[in-house]
């Protein structure tokens, strides 16, 4: 089948996933629809669509994109079908990759993190008009503003693809493959902003929200091991140290306030942020 068919054919009442901000759907010909909700920004659809481009040109993905589609007033991409499992899910089928899990992690990152493009934004850029253009960013005052842009503004530039959003569920496992999707959020820029990230996610960032006290807390075990075993082997690989992201912190955080909104988060994010300025000497 033509893609135009491919799309006159698709059922929107049956998707196979849905996420914050979309739905995915198999339209066969080994090809998925990521479908975003009719709320969602153009310039997010678009940016999907260059960044997940770029990676699969520089052979971060083999998640190849095929183009823009529209269906039904709603913006999406047609993209080649992943099969697997993600790695959040595989231990249900083998437990014991939650031993291998962060290293796993740090292989793949490593990886994204050796490959360079101009066409992707720049991530202090993206801070910046973080800090100028959203919402969650007004908590902070026009002293503290300035603050931060004029240290952001002095942190070195970087061409290195960095993914932003490289949690478990974004890994796909097919065998003794994997696979790294949802190419959204990617920006280019120095990888100790992603160590800094990574510092977030698989520490602080919102777990299965309704879960139980008791799930949360197995869980937050579960990913604080991951987290030991994915840095003491993305050191190894590398030779970048926690230690040394600190500096780009700030960046994480500010991106992860103002770009997923997460409402369990905002207010822990908040008081980062604002110890983060605190810290930050008067003369720069």
């Amino acid at each position: 089948m033509t893609n135009e068919e491919l799309i006159r054919n698709v059922d929107l009442s049956k998707p196979n996933f849905r996420a914050r901000s979309s739905e995915v759907y198999d339209v066969g010909d080994n090809k998925v629809i990521k479908l975003y909700f009719e709320d969602a920004d153009d310039c997010n659809v678009n940016r999907e669509y260059l960044n997940t481009t770029v990676a699969f040109q520089k052979d971060c993905t083999a998640m190849e994109c095929f183009g823009k589609v529209r269906i039904d007033g709603r913006n999406g991409l047609m993209l080649r079908k992943m099969n697997g499992r993600s790695l959040t899910s595989m231990p249900e089928q083998d437990p014991l990759i939650l031993f291998r899990a962060g290293e796993i992690l740090a292989q793949l990152h490593s990886k994204v993190h050796e490959q360079c493009s101009h066409e992707l934004v720049d991530v202090r850029v993206a801070a910046l008009e973080a800090l100028e253009n959203s919402v969650a960013a007004s908590f902070l005052s026009d002293a503290d503003r300035k603050k931060l842009v004029d240290y952001i503004k002095l942190l070195p530039e970087s061409d290195n693809i960095i993914h932003l959003d490289f949690h478990t569920d974004n890994i796909l496992c097919d065998r003794e493959s994997y696979y790294v999707i949802d190419w959204m959020t990617a920006n280019r820029g120095n990888p100790l902003v992603e160590v800094s990230m990574m510092n977030f996610l698989l520490h602080d960032a919102e777990l299965f929200p309704g879960s139980s006290k008791v799930k949360i807390f197995l869980m937050q075990l579960v990913r604080i091991g991951i987290y030991n075993s994915y840095i003491k082997n993305y050191e190894k690989i590398t030779g970048r140290k926690r230690e040394d992201s600190r500096q780009w912190d700030i960046i994480a955080y500010i991106l992860r306030l103002c770009i997923w909104k997460i409402e369990s988060e905002r207010e822990d994010l908040q008081q980062k942020i604002r110890k983060f300025v605190n810290e930050i000497p008067s003369e720069l």
